[in-house]
């Protein structure tokens, strides 16, 4: 029964990293005229990349306000469109914690409830190890998800 767990539990997280990594590219320029004045966005033009709030957005042109102030792109120079820059690191860590601890506990409650066979000193060795040991990977892969940067909606 632990083999076809752990079995399982590798196909949910193989199907999660595949959804996940799926991402759509946004060619259409209408996404970026949908957005409203006040927006964040990062936006490539060139070798250029520009962080600020939408001011203004036409048929042809994107106004965004920076550090420096207004700065005027127009559709043919825009390659990149990003909304949301917010990071979240914190929030993703202490989810992986949680689902790392959860999932430990689980597959060290699958190993507990095997027969000991023999002399037995700790029967409860199997949540004991593999939630921190769970907890610790779940926290790893929490801090290692990608975070921040937003979300592309356009792209040439």
């Amino acid at each position: 029964m632990t083999a076809q767990f752990v079995h399982r539990l590798g196909a949910l997280l193989a199907l999660a990293a595949t959804s996940v990594a799926a991402q759509t590219n946004v060619t259409d320029w209408n996404t970026v005229k949908a957005l409203t004045a006040g927006t964040e966005v990062r936006v490539t033009a060139g070798s250029r990349t520009v962080r600020g709030k939408i001011d203004r957005i036409t048929d042809d042109t994107l106004v965004v306000t920076s550090g420096k102030g207004p700065e005027m792109f127009t559709q043919q120079e825009v390659t990149r469109v990003s909304v949301g820059t917010v990071g979240h690191r914190g929030r993703n860590t202490l989810i992986g914690l949680g689902v790392g601890a959860g999932v430990g506990l689980g597959i060290g409650a699958a190993v507990d409830a095997q027969p000991c066979k023999g002399f037995c000193i700790f029967p409860n060795a199997g949540k004991v190890v593999f939630t921190p040991l769970g907890a610790i990977v779940g926290t790893l892969a929490g801090v290692a998800i990608p975070t921040g940067g937003g979300r592309e909606i356009y792209k040439k």
